[in-house]
């Protein structure tokens, strides 16, 4: 008797995709936590509390939101909310996350409303329902990158590139641990599309081209660089002159599909058209607002993201050198697909590239570049094809070095799953200090680099550790026109400077980052002597430090006097040191100021800052 099933399980394919996906739910289920929802997640998956459950899509009452964080200490600062053109708030992040978390927000609040435990999004039922729910799209990418292989490849180049891709890349930690993060929806999406745009150009039926529509607008609803996925379909077998007439030809010949599939994907992206609408009075907006951070299109961070020991992809996820090298082979191969492929890695790449924060966030190698995984795998199966018919030592030595990746990576996620890897402040030193490591020294820990993204409440070290320079000094015994009739004499300090409601801010104090210094961060010590009169019972003044580019002021930190120490009626001093953070660029103006937050009286003098810089290579 034969079994239904027994033709396809001989399929050493399909027999691997199962394999995998029974991996990664139990790996999944393995590291399981209780912040899921947290940090940027936080910001996609924010929407649906919201709307669902304290119906405030609008951000009307944040009280909520600040309540949430105090209990599940979900997020240190609410950047997940931006503002819109009045100064409203509005959700940073689009809603396309949020579509895809909806049914399984469902089953959570369900579970949530008949256990016992708080139905406030953020309970265990949301958080375990999240993070195994969507691991149903992490299995229908696989299945669907499966089908995309065996159009090009036999059963054994498909088995072997969906190892490399699952196990010896950075795909497995993110499909995993981090799986509620945007690299599975969008490998999820990529692949979808790749798959029905095979299936327009093979059969060119409407339902195929309306999937894209879908397709495409989620992807970009879910991260809005990724609508140059549009570029894969629209690029399909263009290769010269002859092949761009005859697809024109071809988009003419079935406009009614095109044209069905616009007022589809426009309808798919009006939840969020008319959310903007309602908050902004636009229907595109860009909530996207980081002084900080954004795209620096003009100066990608192209060898930091590739070769970085901090991040780099091909230092980390060495294996996809074979992905790259197979580009040439799929010119040779099939030109159809060449130049889509082509097309949309090199633009995504180069955006990917452009982003500020190049090494995003606390990610295992660079997350982003996952969305790219579905058209590397079919570059990489040509890769595998070409190495199947070369000679027996190089065939031999590639597949060597293949199988010492993928253990490499392997061992790699369990370094940093348990620490060993840094996910914030690798150096090359340190990388090969605890290269095969399970434990590391504090011998090992002196060697990574200073914490710039968490360094708020870094002490300053011995001063004798770096070289001391001065970047400005107020003493204001110069007379100076723009503070006409505000100096006054004072006997112990001479000429100081009256601030009052006509100077809300003082002379300031400014440089470059590379003003500061040549080398990847400084402390700064600031100072300013401040005099308070008596019976002050206004807003204390405050000494400020930040950052400044033409978007506006990022890292801004600000120092009161301490009148525990200082009392009104005397001269006191206010006096921090901090270490620089990261910066966008190396020439935005760093600067020190006072700001007088009162209308009553007040003196300063004094005001002062030196730059320690670290001796560094």
């Amino acid at each position: 008797m034969k079994f239904p099933f027994s033709s396809r399980l001989k399929s050493s394919s399909l027999i691997v995709v199962i394999i995998l996906s029974i991996i990664l739910i139990l790996f999944r289920i393995i590291t399981l936590q209780l912040n899921e929802l947290s940090w940027d997640v936080l910001g996609y998956y924010i929407h649906l509390p919201a709307l669902f459950i304290h119906f405030d899509h609008g951000l009307n009452d944040l009280s909520w939101i600040y309540d949430i964080i105090e209990k599940y200490k979900v997020t240190e600062t609410l950047y997940q909310i931006s503002s819109g053109p009045e100064g409203n708030p509005i959700f940073f992040f689009l809603m396309g996350m949020s579509i895809f978390y909806l049914p399984w927000f469902l089953i959570g609040h369900l579970w949530a409303s008949f256990s016992g435990y708080p139905a406030d999004g953020f309970s265990l039922p949301y958080q375990y329902s999240l993070a195994l729910g969507v691991i149903s799209y992490t299995i229908i990418g696989l299945i669907y990158l499966r089908k995309i292989l065996l159009n090009y490849f036999s059963e054994k180049i498909t088995t072997i590139v969906l190892i490399i891709i699952v196990l010896g890349t950075n795909y497995f930690h993110f499909q995993t641990t981090k799986n509620l993060e945007t690299a599975n929806i969008l490998f999820l999406t990529v692949t979808l599309i790749i798959w029905n745009s095979i299936q327009w150009h093979n059969t060119y039926k409407i339902r195929n081209m309306i999937y894209l529509a879908i397709l495409i607008v989620l992807t970009a609803m879910v991260k809005p660089s990724e609508v140059m996925v549009i570029f894969i379909p629209l690029a399909w077998g263009v290769y010269n002159r002859q092949t761009m007439h005859a697809k024109f030809l071809k988009i003419i010949e079935h406009k009614h599909q095109f044209l069905a599939a616009i007022f589809v994907g426009i309808f798919v992206a009006l939840p969020q058209i008319l959310y903007w609408y309602s908050e902004t009075g636009h229907i595109l907006f860009d909530s996207y607002k980081n002084p900080g951070v954004g795209l620096d299109i003009w100066s990608p961070h192209i060898i930091n993201i590739l070769f970085s020991f901090r991040k780099g992809w091909l230092i980390y996820t060495p294996v996809m050198i074979f992905a790259l090298v197979g580009f040439i082979f799929l010119y040779r191969e099939n030109k159809s697909f060449f130049s889509p492929a082509l097309i949309y890695s090199l633009i995504s790449f180069y955006i990917i590239a452009s982003w500020t924060e190049w090494w995003y966030g606390a990610s295992f190698s660079i997350r982003p570049m996952i969305t790219l995984y579905p058209i590397l795998a079919i570059t990489l199966g040509y890769t595998i094809k070409y190495l199947g018919n070369s000679k027996i030592i190089v065939r031999s030595l590639s597949y060597l070095l293949i199988i010492f990746f993928i253990m490499l990576n392997l061992f790699q996620t369990w370094q940093l799953n348990n620490f060993i890897i840094e996910p914030y402040r690798m150096t090359k030193k340190y990388y090969f200090a605890i290269f095969g490591k399970t434990a590391i020294t504090e011998a090992d820990k002196l060697l990574l680099a200073p914490d710039l993204t968490f360094n708020s409440n870094a002490v300053m070290p011995d001063e004798s550790l770096f070289k001391k320079r001065n970047i400005g000094y107020y003493d204001f015994e110069e007379d100076n026109i723009q503070s006409n009739n505000h100096f006054l004499f004072d006997s112990t300090h001479g000429n100081v400077l009256k601030m009052d409601g006509d100077i809300e801010f003082s002379p300031e104090i400014r440089t470059t980052f590379r003003g500061l210094t040549a080398c990847d961060y400084a402390w700064v010590k600031a100072s300013v002597d401040v005099f308070i009169p008596k019976g002050f019972k206004d807003n204390l003044p405050m000494l400020v430090l930040t950052f400044q580019r033409k978007e506006g002021a990022y890292h801004y930190r600000s120092y009161s006097i301490d009148t525990n120490m200082y009392k009104p009626g005397s001269w006191g001093k206010i006096e921090v040191a901090r270490m620089t953070p990261l910066v966008r660029n190396e020439n935005d103006f760093f600067k020190v100021y006072v700001w007088n937050r009162s209308k009553t009286p007040l003196l300063i003098d004094n005001l002062k800052a030196d730059t320690f810089e670290p001796y560094c290579e």
